[in-house]
């Protein structure tokens, strides 16, 4: 029976969301296309159909976290905020990003280990980052302007640091939590934290007031 465009949608994302739970779990070189094709109750040809190879669904499932990764930093809607705001959301925005797609930075750390390699093959990831650069480089334009953000800021620089702060909590949780004894996971933790670095990155963006 001849699928339709619905059809192959379905199963695409199917495909997609079993081999992101099989990559996250198990890393790159531990994933197996047969247990792939086992939780998608599809034979493996179907896969590759697809997806041409394991590396080619590797590729496709780290587009796919990326982009709702992307999706969920509201660049547009930031544009129109307070820079102060505009700011908070950003940073508020990338941390529950995180916080509620752990699976996006365990493909992350394994993507890591293979030194990038996949993303380099990857037409559409580098592309998604552009805009992202962008909202900051907006947002820094707009605070300058008013007079709260000082100039000359980096928005690379600025991104990575935010982006850091929120990462390095949420992927070393279970070893921060041994070292110190410590839940970081809670929701008061949490909100603690957010608070924390949202206090760092304004108090570095904040213009030094003028002496009279």
């Amino acid at each position: 029976m001849k699928r339709t465009g619905a059809d192959s949608k379905n199963i695409r994302q199917r495909i997609l969301r079993n081999s992101t739970a099989e990559f996250a779990a198990k890393g790159y070189d531990g994933a197996r296309v047969d247990s792939i094709a086992h939780r998608c109750q599809l034979s493996k040809n179907m896969l590759y159909y697809y997806f041409n190879s394991k590396e080619g669904l590797y590729i496709a499932v780290l587009e796919n976290a990326y982009e709702t990764f992307r999706a969920r930093q509201r660049d547009f809607a930031i544009r129109d905020s307070d820079p102060v705001n505009a700011m908070c959301q950003l940073i508020a925005y990338t941390f529950y990003a995180l916080l509620e797609n752990q699976d996006f930075i365990a493909l992350l750390n394994t993507a890591n280990l293979h030194k990038g390699r996949h993303i380099r093959r990857s037409r559409l990831i580098r592309s998604l980052y552009d805009p992202l650069v962008d909202t900051v480089s907006e947002i820094l334009r707009r605070g300058t302007a008013e007079g709260v953000f000082r100039p000359n800021i980096d928005p690379l620089n600025l991104y990575l640091s935010l982006s850091s702060l929120s990462y390095n909590y949420i992927s070393n949780q279970y070893t921060l939590k041994v070292a110190f004894g410590i839940d970081l996971m809670t929701k008061k933790r949490r909100a603690i934290w957010l608070a924390h670095i949202t206090d760092l990155i304004l108090t570095y963006c904040r213009a030094k007031p003028r002496h009279r």
